[in-house]
């Protein structure tokens, strides 16, 4: 699992992350002082948890709750403040737990376990290596697919769409969710499944968790850290990762 801890207090950083890894095993664990800091981290990796205070130096971790809510594949919020009277307006904003300061050890683990069924298990450098290798090998013995019809097996049934009506594909918390003209699907297969499946030049990833079709595009809108935010049909909003903003740019002559 991979959590970022926002507070402006180094102190109160210290202890939470001290907590966490006395719990579990954290994959990674990233710290930020500021919303500024946090979307960076964001727009530079997935993370599974955000533990978010509520006053961050003249800013406010529910601004930073909502803009993570807008990201595409956002994290579990759990709000880590020492102030009781924002917890209404937390949940409303989607928030997964609020633990007050100072914090308890048995608050964190409950606040844990309402997500950890919900993430994907972290995998060691050396099964991750075999399974890109797989996926890589797999790649080269089937060649290239250009499938008109993809299947998507849900709910004990197998739905055939049609490709040029997906307008987008992304992955949360471990569920993919393959986003059409004419509503959602939800599948366990991962994004790597279904990239082989649609290789055309309609298909373009700009997010390790998000590909998208580029004919649904309604307008790119500058994001945070000189990154993008796409507007698709449906109003489905994605961010483009800095790291592929520089193949998204020569793809559509923004350079």
């Amino acid at each position: 699992m991979k959590a970022i801890i926002v507070d402006d207090e180094p102190l109160a950083r210290n202890e939470l992350r001290y907590l966490l890894t006395e719990i579990q095993p954290f994959e990674q664990i990233s710290e930020a002082e500021t919303i500024q800091e946090t979307l960076e981290l964001l727009l530079f990796d997935t993370y599974d948890v955000v533990f978010l205070d509520i006053n961050l130096m003249d800013e406010s971790g529910l601004d930073m709750a909502s803009k993570i809510n807008q990201m595409a594949n956002h994290p579990h919020i759990i709000f880590a403040t020492a102030h009781d009277t924002f917890a209404v307006k937390a949940f409303e904003l989607n928030a997964t737990d609020y633990i007050l300061k100072p914090f308890e050890r048995s608050r964190i683990e409950q606040a844990l376990a309402k997500i950890t069924p919900r993430v994907s298990t972290s995998t060691t450098p050396n099964q991750t290596a075999s399974a890109n290798h797989d996926i890589e090998s797999d790649a080269k013995d089937n060649a290239t697919y250009d499938f008109d019809k993809l299947p998507v097996e849900m709910d004990d049934r197998i739905h055939l769409l049609n490709t040029t009506d997906i307008i987008a594909i992304s992955v949360n918390n471990g569920v993919t969710t393959i986003n059409t003209t004419s509503g959602d699907f939800e599948t366990n297969q991962p994004l790597s499944h279904y990239e082989q499946r649609l290789n055309d030049k309609r298909f373009i990833r700009i997010h390790r968790a998000t590909i998208i079709n580029r004919n649904y595009i309604q307008t790119i809108d500058h994001w945070f850290n000189y990154t993008y935010q796409l507007t698709m049909t449906r109003d489905l909003k994605f961010q483009v990762s800095r790291s592929y903003m520089k193949r998204f740019k020569q793809q559509f002559g923004l350079d």
